[in-house]
């Protein structure tokens, strides 16, 4: 049914290592910090450095993310600042007031961006450009984010001194990624009840993951999906647990592997618990990056599959669902002021 989702998740097997290289050598090619780095955006933009925390803590380099909102109305800035900020168009409105505000400042702002010409790289001191064309952006969003998550990745690596080859990937092991992923994601969709709430967990940058996970949710049709970071789930979420709802917990480390199956131990008998992990035991960046990635992978196949069990268009406002018209338009307005 949604065929355009699925060639986007299965293309990312072809166009991250194809993008890495390009991705490294503009990393390279950017001014180092000499100070804070500070990177976000809106939506996925936002997620994607809070789920990179591992790879940035294995690059030996302090990233911290923020949101557009807080960079562009709640951040004091130092001159010595560097604002990395995300937007596949280049023109959601608060990512560029965040550049505005950031530059004015005196902080340096490095866009990440697919349009050279857009209003962000306008605001910006310099800018990376995402060298490809989106496949869609009517689709819960997926190439668009792993690419993104590459491109953070690079930037980190580069501003910590390391080699250009050091996160390289490769389509071989992609494609083998993406099919284990897949079958992970599925399984996980099958415990998934229509009308039940999802609630995806995480801890460290897991917690990244887990929003990216319940927002790939809502743009699959509203459905009601919530993250949460794993400890502070049972200090009262836990109450709205309902005895047809999915906890899932996502890890890609020992300490949110050990604490995560705690949890959904506690749980199981109050609702269905998964637990989700992409942890080989390697503590290097290379491998930190590619468990990023196969969460990523699994949830975005676990999307895909609820909604091709839900009969939902993803590609429709709310899937096609009642009042799909009303919704986008006040999001648009919402989101132009």
């Amino acid at each position: 049914m949604n065929a355009m989702m699925r060639r986007e998740i299965e293309a990312q097997a072809e166009y991250l290592p194809r993008l890495q290289p390009v991705l490294a050598a503009a990393a390279d090619a950017l001014p180092r910090a000499t100070g804070r780095i500070l990177a976000g955006g809106c939506g996925d933009s936002a997620f994607a450095p809070r789920a990179l925390r591992e790879v940035f803590d294995r690059l030996d380099v302090e990233v911290e993310a923020r949101t557009s909102m807080d960079l562009a109305g709640f951040t004091r800035y130092r001159t010595s600042d560097t604002v990395i900020l995300s937007s596949i168009s280049g023109g959601t409105k608060r990512t560029v007031e965040a550049a505005q505000v950031a530059r004015a400042s005196g902080a340096r702002v490095v866009a990440v961006t697919c349009n050279a010409n857009s209003a962000l790289a306008a605001a910006s001191d310099a800018v990376m450009l995402l060298p490809y064309a989106p496949l869609s952006r009517k689709t819960p969003h997926t190439l668009d984010y792993s690419v993104t998550l590459v491109a953070l990745s690079e930037i980190a690596r580069s501003m910590a001194g390391h080699p250009a080859e050091l996160l390289g990937l490769h389509e071989g092991e992609l494609q083998v990624m993406l099919r284990s992923s897949e079958a992970k994601g599925q399984k996980a969709s099958a415990s998934c009840r229509a009308g039940a709430k999802v609630f995806f967990l995480g801890a460290g940058g897991d917690f990244g993951t887990a929003e990216y996970a319940a927002a790939k949710f809502h743009e699959a049709g509203g459905l009601t999906a919530i993250a949460a970071e794993t400890e502070n789930f049972v200090h009262g979420m836990n109450f709205m647990l309902d005895a047809d709802d999915l906890v899932l917990a996502l890890a890609s480390t020992p300490a949110g592997e050990r604490r995560s199956g705690q949890v959904v131990d506690a749980f199981g008998p109050i609702a269905t618990t998964e637990l989700l992990v992409a942890n080989d035991g390697s503590d290097d960046a290379a491998s930190a990056i590619r468990r990023v990635l196969d969460l990523t992978a699994t949830v975005q196949f676990m999307c895909l599959h609820v909604a091709d069990a839900e009969g939902l268009h993803v590609e429709e406002p709310r899937a096609g669902r009642n009042r799909g018209p009303e919704h986008l338009r006040a999001q648009a307005q919402a989101m132009s002021e």
